[in-house]
């Protein structure tokens, strides 16, 4: 049985489709903050991206650079990868 497994997105690449689908393909846009909240965001894949640009067509509106970081973040959230890495337990 063959496996396909897609890997996630690099820096760059993650950065090229931010600044194409959520600054319009403005890089002049794409400001520090924006930067270090990608960087963040080690296991987008272009699907995360397709899923947050379909929400936008649902709501009937474009989401400003914020709004769509902050919809990318939540779709990063509910990745296994991402949640397998989250500890739980209790501090003391």
């Amino acid at each position: 049985m063959i496996k396909i497994r897609f890997k996630p997105l690099t820096a760059p690449q993650r950065e090229k489709m931010f600044i194409t689908e959520a600054l319009g393909g403005d890089a002049t846009l794409f400001d520090a903050g924006l930067v270090a909240s990608l960087a963040r965001l080690d296991q987008l894949c272009p699907g995360d991206f397709a899923a947050v640009k379909r929400q936008t067509e649902i709501v009937g509106a474009a989401f400003s650079a914020e709004e769509f970081m902050d919809r990318l973040e939540a779709e990063h959230r509910i990745k296994p990868e991402v949640r397998e890495l989250r500890g739980m337990g209790f501090l003391h």
